[in-house]
C-alpha cells in the first residue's frame, strides 16, 4: 500500500511538473498571439486577410494596367528614331571645306531615311532616299553607306 501512496505522490509530481512547463508554453503562445494581434484595433484576422486579399488584387488590376502601357510604349517605341549617322565629305576638290553631308535616321528595323546635300561653288543638291531593312531601292553613295552604319552601330551599343 505504501508503494502505491508512493508511486501516486511520483505521479502528482510528475502532472504538477507538466503542468508548469504547459503553463509556460501557454504564456508564450498568448505573448505571440498578443504581438500578431497587436496594432489591429480590435480588427479581426479574417478582416485583415480580407484587406490583404483586397490590396493583393488591386495590384494584380494595377500590374495589368502596367503591362498594357508597356505593349503601347514599345510599341511606339518601335516606329522612333533609334539610330543615326551623319558623314561630312568634300564632295569636289576644288571647294574648301567639308560642306557636303550624309545624315541617316533609322528606326529599330533600320527603316528609315537618308538626307544628303552635295555642295558646290555654283550650286547646291539636296537629296532623300528611303531606308528599308538597312538598304534602300536608290543607289546609295560610299558616304550615304557610312552614314547608315553609323546609324545601325548606335542602335547596336
Amino acid at each position: 500500500m505504501e508503494l502505491y501512496v508512493a508511486l501516486i505522490g511520483c505521479l502528482l509530481l510528475l502532472l504538477f511538473i507538466y503542468c508548469i512547463i504547459i503553463s509556460a508554453r501557454l504564456r508564450r503562445l498568448d505573448k505571440s498571439y498578443q504581438a500578431f494581434m497587436a496594432g489591429s484595433d480590435g480588427q479581426s484576422l479574417e478582416g485583415q486577410l480580407t484587406n490583404l486579399y483586397n490590396e493583393l488584387r488591386g495590384m494584380s488590376a494595377e500590374m495589368a494596367e502596367n503591362r498594357r502601357h508597356m505593349a503601347q510604349l514599345q510599341q511606339a517605341f518601335a516606329g522612333t528614331v533609334r539610330g543615326v549617322g551623319v558623314v561630312r565629305f568634300n564632295a569636289f576638290q576644288n571647294t574648301g571645306g567639308d560642306l557636303s553631308f550624309a545624315v541617316a535616321l533609322l528606326t529599330g528595323k533600320q527603316d528609315g531615311v537618308v538626307f544628303s546635300s552635295i555642295y558646290g561653288r555654283e550650286e547646291s543638291r539636296f537629296y532623300v532616299k528611303p531606308i528599308s531593312a538597312g538598304s534602300s531601292a536608290y543607289q546609295l553613295s560610299a558616304e550615304e553607306w557610312e552614314a547608315i552604319q553609323q546609324a545601325v552601330g548606335m542602335m547596336s551599343d
